[in-house]
Formats: C-alpha cells, sequence, structure tokens
C-alpha cells in the first residue's frame, strides 16, 4: 500500500474503534482500497479489528454498543447539518465548471465573489476522503465571502465523480494512483492561471484530512502554489517538501496524535531548506475538527484556525 492508503485505512480503523464508523462500512471501505478479502483481514487484524466484536484488542466493545455505535454513525453520515452554511445566492457567484485534465475533464465547484470585471486571489479547495460535497462547497463560497476566488476539485472526476455513497467515494479515493490526483490537482492550477478573474501568481491551496495530504502534494508539485493550509494531512514524501514555493501554514489538533506526530518533522524539513513556514497545533481539537457537520467539530479551534488561514493567504497571496 502507498503512504495515502495506508493514512486512509488507518483513519477508518480509528473512527470504527471511536464508534463513528459501522463494522460494515470499515470493511466495504477497506476491502475498494485493498481489492482483495485476504488484505482486508490482514490490514484490519493488525490494527486492532480483527473479530467481530474486537475481542483481545483495547477497543473491544460488546455487540450491542456496537450495534447502537452503528446506528449512530449511519444517522450522523446523513443527516448532520453545517452549522456555518454559506449562502451561495449571498454576495457569491457559485457553479460547478468542467475543465480538462490529462485523463479526463475534471469536475469542480467555483466560487466567486459578484465583482463583476474584478480580479482576486485564488484558492484551489481539497476534499476529505468523502469527495466533493455539500461541506466543501459551503467553505468555497465561504472563501469568496471573504474575497476570494475558490475552486473546489472533485478528485473523483476520473470516476465520473462523487457519488452518494461515501464508502465508496473513500475506498475510490484510496485506490487512486496519488500522482494522478496530483496531476489532476496541477490540472486545476492550470484552469485558474486561464481566468480573467485571477489576479496572475496569486493562487493557494488547502485541504482537510485527506485533502490536507494533498494539499502538501500540491505545493511540492506545483511551482504556481505561493501559500498552502493544510489541515491535519499527512506527508508521502518529507524530503519533497524542500521543492515546494510556498509559505506554508500546517494546522492539527493536538488530540490528533496519529497525524499531529508528523507536525515537527514538517516544520524542520521546511525550515532548513529555508522556506516560510509556521505550524499550528490546537490543544484538545481532534482531527477533523474544523469540519463543522462531523462529530469531532472544535467551534473555537475552528473560528481561530479560519482566521489565521485567511490571514496567511492574504499575506503570502498577492492582489494586485
Amino acid at each position: 500500500m502507498n503512504a495515502h492508503q495506508s493514512y486512509l485505512i488507518e483513519e477508518f480503523a480509528e473512527d470504527y474503534q471511536a464508534h463513528r464508523l459501522s463494522r460494515r462500512d470499515l470493511l466495504r471501505r477497506t476491502l475498494i482500497i485493498t481489492g482483495s478479502i485476504p488484505a482486508t483481514a490482514s490490514v484490519l487484524l493488525a490494527l486492532g479489528c480483527g473479530g467481530d466484536d474486537d475481542k483481545g484488542s483495547a477497543t473491544a466493545v460488546s455487540p450491542t454498543k456496537r450495534a447502537a455505535a452503528d446506528a449512530s454513525a449511519a444517522a450522523t453520515a446523513t443527516s448532520a447539518p453545517s452549522q456555518t452554511a454559506v449562502a451561495a445566492t449571498a454576495g457569491v457567484d457559485a457553479k460547478e465548471v468542467r475543465f480538462k485534465g490529462p485523463a479526463s475533464d475534471i469536475i469542480a465547484y467555483q466560487a466567486l465573489p459578484s465583482k463583476p470585471g474584478a480580479k482576486f486571489a485564488a484558492v484551489v479547495v481539497v476534499h476529505e476522503n468523502r469527495g466533493l460535497n455539500d461541506h466543501i462547497r459551503d467553505i468555497a463560497r465561504r472563501y469568496a465571502k471573504e474575497g476570494f476566488a475558490a475552486l473546489a476539485v472533485d478528485l473523483l472526476s476520473r470516476s465520473g465523480g462523487t457519488k452518494s455513497d461515501d464508502n465508496e467515494n473513500s475506498g475510490l479515493l484510496g485506490r487512486a494512483n496519488p500522482d494522478d490526483l496530483v496531476a489532476d490537482l496541477v490540472a486545476a492550477v492550470n484552469y485558474l492561471k486561464a481566468q480573467a478573474f485571477v489576479v496572475p501568481g496569486s493562487l493557494g491551496v488547502t485541504g482537510f484530512c485527506f485533502g490536507g495530504g494533498y494539499t502538501f502534494e500540491l505545493a511540492i508539485a506545483s511551482p504556481d502554489i505561493k501559500a498552502a493550509v493544510p489541515y491535519y494531512g499527512t506527508v508521502r514524501k518529507l524530503d519533497d517538501l524542500a521543492k515546494t514555493k510556498a509559505a506554508i501554514l500546517a494546522i492539527y489538533g493536538g488530540d490528533d496524535t496519529r497525524v499531529t506526530a508528523s507536525s515537527e518533522p514538517v516544520r524542520q524539513k521546511l525550515a532548513e531548506s529555508g522556506k516560510t513556514v509556521q505550524v499550528k497545533v490546537y490543544a484538545g481539537a481532534n482531527h477533523a475538527f474544523f469540519n463543522d457537520t462531523g462529530p469531532r467539530y472544535n467551534e473555537a479551534a475552528a473560528k481561530d484556525a479560519w482566521q489565521i488561514t485567511l490571514d496567511w493567504f492574504r499575506r503570502y497571496l498577492p492582489t494586485a
């Protein structure tokens, strides 16, 4: 498995053990990534998710409690509303766009301030492992409300776009070749470079969880990216960080020990390479704390992270 596949399956296992993901969904997502039942069984056993009720593991729960958790996870996945949703009609022009990618048309959600003829700094938004959903569209609109052009890219475009089934979305993203996804993100940068509404040379990227990892990837791959803000993302090739031209603000949750353990190596590598870097770790916040539709949303941390993200982009993305 590649680094992004390992990251995703570890996240699935963590969510399952914390009763945020049903066993059925855990198995389905992992099976799509591994492509085989033996491989799925092996990797989940190694992560402490082996038996029907994980007997003998440090996180074992009763079948009754697991059933209740399964029902709760299903309800959360289908009914959680955004707590900060921004209406697309309030000073924002938002729509789906398509443009040519290296292997298929790429689907994206574009949001701009309603100011015809104006030019804006632009931010590529990279979604979590569930694909381009309403939460990510809302984030794009939030950027537009703050004066940026935002482009939320659907990294499932090669598979026809984000599906209604989160398990399928997560599995397909895990099976994808990371280099293909990076190529699609570079195509999104090239699309923005060609738009009259974008200030030349003023391109940034941000992303969350799975998208945080690909924020690092795009900042490494594209010299056009001048600022990047990955939220709780992992780095596939640490040494490649030296190649980036971007000022990087890396955001983590203090309770997200699995991912936040990489924050200091990331800071050190960027600093040693003479890059502009800042690392922010929010005490008491967990993985996915920014997602206001999920169970780990931390309002105080999310609000502060949003403000320092805006400040970062305004500092490092020219507006004229």
